[in-house]
């Protein structure tokens, strides 16, 4: 073997090692099915409520910024399991970025929309965020991650049940409800607020970021704009031209949520 050959030979072995401790480093770890909450579901039944949390398996020594995601589903449908919707990518991505990222289940009700049932299938919903918040920031240590450091993120239903359940009063009381540490809220594809008329009445300055496809059928991107003008100057909007309301169903998509997300977290963080 000439020299150059044994040259080039030692280099591609020496970046395969570092390709390889770099994946070991950066392995993810997925703690599953963990109760966050009793309660009653929509028929009175006793239920738990259950989270699952992606976390690199060697956390740094510093705590990590939390992200608590809710599915979306119409509030009828969905899961915190790592199938349904942007679970399966954002899960991954943010945890590899040294987030810790709590993916949860709430109350949802298939006959809501059957017996006019919206407003406490939401409050209900919200409440159960108003649990895993309390929940994050009692078992935050064990997992890394930082309770003054939460950040909000849900898609669709997800994102409307985050945007109420923090910026509106009139559906969880600030009085009543502890919303500290909560540092910014990410809706995507979501909807306005449904009980504040033109403005939130919640006192909290987390700083929000909409993620929404401009020619999004389920929410138009009319109701994303209601909703920036409702929460004033602590929002910002970003929009996909040509997108829907679905972002796994391509490359283009998923790195438009993610660039989007780790640009807006930079800057508040």
């Amino acid at each position: 073997m000439s020299i150059k050959l044994k040259s080039i030979f030692a280099a591609l072995i020496l970046v395969t090692g570092l390709c390889s401790c770099s994946q070991k480093e950066s392995r993810i770890e997925v703690d599953r099915d963990i109760v966050f909450a009793e309660t009653t579901d929509y028929r009175g039944l006793d239920i738990k409520l259950k989270l699952d949390v992606y976390h690199a398996s060697k956390p740094d020594n510093e705590a990590r910024p939390a992200i608590i995601w809710v599915h979306g589903g119409g509030m009828y449908v969905g899961s915190k399991d790592a199938k349904w919707g942007l679970v399966s990518y954002l899960a991954d991505e943010m945890a590899q970025r040294n987030y810790v990222f709590f993916s949860i289940d709430y109350r949802l009700n298939p006959e809501w929309e059957a017996t006019g049932a919206f407003a406490p299938t939401l409050r209900n919903a919200a409440l159960d965020v108003a649990s895993a918040v309390d929940w994050v920031k009692a078992n935050a240590m064990t997992y890394g991650a930082d309770p003054e450091r939460i950040i909000l993120m849900g898609h669709s239903a997800g994102a409307e049940i985050i945007s109420n359940y923090y910026y509106s009063n009139a559906l969880t009381p600030d009085s009543l409800y502890d919303k500290s540490g909560i540092v910014a809220l990410i809706p995507i594809s979501g909807n306005r607020l449904f009980y504040d008329g033109d403005n939130c009445s919640g006192k909290g300055q987390a700083k929000c970021l909409i993620i929404h496809g401009e020619l999004d059928d389920i929410n138009p991107l009319d109701d994303a704009e209601i909703l920036l003008k409702q929460i004033g100057d602590k929002g910002q909007m970003s929009v996909m031209k040509g997108n829907g309301h679905m972002w796994t169903e391509n490359d283009e998509q998923k790195t438009f949520v993610v660039d989007n997300i780790l640009s807006f977290l930079s800057e508040i963080l």
